[in-house]
Parts: structure tokens; C-alpha cells; sequence
């Protein structure tokens, strides 16, 4: 597994790819089900959050150019820091694809595999994903890349295709479920961002290292506005207090669209995108936790962490536990996780290894006077 430099259009898609996948997934319907017919609002409040958040860590990152947060934590704090966050880092990038495998796989199996065994088609992911990570990361940014423009375009789609069901009396109350709801308690729907995680650890492989900002600002606020077409468009197509046994609230969408009598059943094309953009989103995610691994244990031959972490993916996978007891435990710990070390404890260190280096410079300014 090689890792090479990415331009700043190909790290805007990774974030993009890893937001998107999970509107794709279940953030629409949890959404909508917190904050009723506000949801729009709700998600453009947390998109301007999310955009300013984002400066912040790019802004933060002025002084550290050519550093990820492992980086950081060694200046702040040592190898010590620099472990612990490493591994923190590895804990919730591997919560990811068993998180997410469980509940797409489940969703396929009961959409088009109803008589397939759930283990074929977590095999299908688990294969599709050991042999990706012996690419570069160059090379899987690219493919990602592609399949970003074909996402807004099948957002767009959807979007023109189902005017035809919008009703704008769906916006209304405009407030939901009441003001609380919508920008207080609310604001856990930031965790649609948690691909800001991601930014910790793009400085060193960014070819521009001070283009942070710029792919910081602009894959953050095209995630948002993905986030809000996607949301606004399945708020105005049915009510928020309609219930729905589908957990991707997006194939709801893609069912009604109908291109005259000979072009029906367009969902199974976004199914099969859908698939393809679900396994870049595992690489993704798999390949920095072994980037990470690699760097906290200086382990030179990699491949035999991909082997091993997509064993362990696909072991935690055959617990025979439900699906809803799965998501109890697995969600909350992947939500708490998220807030706790990306928005938290990352910007934290990341504001005190400022401190730190500037105190550094202003005695050494007095010590050359």
C-alpha cells in the first residue's frame, strides 16, 4: 500500500465521498425524525457550523504545515499523546466499516438479497476492500473523484425528478418540533460531519500543504449542500411524521422516478453507484487506520495490517447480534467517539500546540535579544 501526494480536488472528494455515504445511509431519516419539518433549517444551521469549524482547523494548522494531529500530539505532548490519539484515532476509524457494513449489508439483503446468506455479502465488501488498499491512495482519490461528480449529479437528478410529489405546506410548522429541538439539542446532527476528521490528517499528504484551508472550506460546504438538497427533497416529497421501515430514506426517493413507460426502476442504477461509493468510503477509512497504525508502531510492510484489520472487520461482523441491538451499542459509541476526539480533544491539542510554539518563539526571540 503507497502513499503519494493528492492534489486538492481529489481530498475534497474523500471528504465529500465519506459525508455523502452517510446521507446515503440513515442521516436523512434521523434528521427529520429529531427535528420534524425544520430539518431544512436544522441542516442549514449545522452546515454553517460545520464550514466554520472547518476554517478553524485549517487556521490552526497555519503553523503546522506538513503535520497531521499525530504529529501535533508528539509536540505537545510527546510519543505518550502522540500513542493515545493514534490509537484513538485507529478504535474509530475501524468502528466505521463495521458500523457501516452492518447496516448497508442488512438494507441489501432485505432489498434485492432476501434469500442470500448475510456473510456472501459481507465477503463481497470485505474482498472488494482488502484488494483496493493495495492501491495507492492516489489512485482510489481518483476513482472517488469521479464518483463524487456522479453523486451531485444523481442528487440533482432525484431532485428534478421529483418535483412533480413537492408540496411546500411540509415546511411548515418552519420551527418543527419547537426551537430546543432545531438549533439547541439540534446540534447533534454536526455528527453528519464527522469527515471533518479527516483534515487532522491530510496536511502531510496534500502535494500544496497550504491548501488545507481551501479543501477544508469548499468539501465541507459541498457535503452541506448535499446534505440539505437531499434532506430539503425528501421533506417536501413526504410528510416528516411519515414512518418508513427503509433505512436509506434516499431509495424512497429514487422508487418514484419514472422516465415514461420503457425507463422504470432507475433505483437499482443508484443502488449499484451506491455500492461502489460505500466500498471507496470503507478504503478510505480502513487506509488511514492502517496509515496511522503504521506510524504509531513504525511497522515498514503494511499489507499484512490490511489482511489483519479486514479479518477483524469481518469477525465483529458474524456476532450474531440484531441489528437494532448492534446499532444501540455501535452508534452511541461511534457518536460519543466522534464528538469527543474530532470535535473536542483534536481541537484542543491542536489550540495548545499553538500556544505552546508560540511561547517556544517568544523565548527564543528574547533569548536572541
Amino acid at each position: 500500500m503507497n502513499t503519494e501526494k493528492l492534489g486538492y480536488m481529489e481530498a475534497i472528494s474523500i471528504i465529500t465521498i465519506v459525508i455523502i455515504n452517510k446521507v446515503i445511509l440513515i442521516l436523512p431519516k434521523e434528521i427529520i425524525s429529531a427535528t420534524g419539518s425544520a430539518a431544512w433549517l436544522n441542516t442549514l444551521y449545522v452546515s454553517i457550523i460545520a464550514v466554520l469549524i472547518a476554517w478553524f482547523i485549517s487556521f490552526l494548522f497555519k503553523k503546522f504545515q506538513g503535520y497531521d494531529i499525530l504529529d501535533v500530539s508528539e509536540f505537545l505532548g510527546g510519543n505518550t499523546l502522540k500513542t493515545i490519539i493514534g490509537l484513538l484515532y485507529v478504535f474509530l476509524l475501524l468502528l466505521i466499516p463495521i458500523f457501516v457494513l452492518k447496516n448497508f449489508t442488512e438494507t441489501l439483503k432485505a432489498i434485492y438479497f432476501r434469500t442470500s446468506p448475510f456473510i456472501f455479502i459481507v465477503l463481497f465488501f470485505i474482498v472488494s476492500t482488502t484488494i483496493a488498499n493495495h492501491f495507492s491512495l492516489k489512485v482510489l482519490a481518483k476513482a472517488n473523484l469521479i464518483l463524487m461528480v456522479l453523486s451531485f449529479l444523481g442528487i440533482a437528478l432525484i431532485l428534478i425528478a421529483s418535483i412533480k410529489n413537492f408540496s411546500v405546506d411540509r415546511f411548515y410548522p418552519i420551527l418543527g418540533y419547537g426551537f430546543k429541538e432545531t438549533f439547541i439539542s439540534g446540534i447533534n446532527s454536526l455528527f453528519s460531519f464527522s469527515g471533518i476528521g479527516y483534515l487532522f490528517l491530510f496536511s502531510p499528504i496534500l502535494d500544496k500543504p497550504d491548501s488545507l484551508k481551501r479543501v477544508s472550506i469548499l468539501s465541507i460546504a459541498a457535503s452541506g449542500v448535499y446534505l440539505f438538497s437531499t434532506v430539503a427533497c425528501i421533506l417536501l416529497s413526504f410528510s416528516f411524521s411519515f414512518k418508513s421501515g427503509e433505512s436509506i430514506s434516499l431509495y424512497l426517493l429514487t422508487r418514484t422516478i419514472e422516465f415514461g413507460r420503457f425507463v422504470q426502476r432507475i433505483d437499482a442504477i443508484f443502488i449499484f453507484m451506491w455500492i461502489v461509493s460505500t466500498i471507496l468510503y470503507l478504503c478510505f477509512a480502513i487506509h488511514f487506520a492502517i496509515y496511522l497504525f503504521k506510524k504509531i508502531t513504525k511497522i515498514s510492510d503494511p499489507s499484512c495490517i490490511n489482511y489483519t484489520i479486514n479479518l477483524f472487520i469481518l469477525a465483529v461482523l458474524l456476532i450474531p447480534v440484531g441489528i437494532a441491538t448492534f446499532n444501540n451499542i455501535a452508534g452511541a459509541l461511534f457518536r460519543i467517539l466522534t464528538f469527543a476526539l474530532i470535535f473536542f480533544a483534536s481541537t484542543f491539542i491542536l489550540i495548545l500546540a499553538n500556544v505552546k510554539l508560540k511561547f517556544i518563539n517568544k523565548k527564543k526571540g528574547k533569548s536572541i535579544s
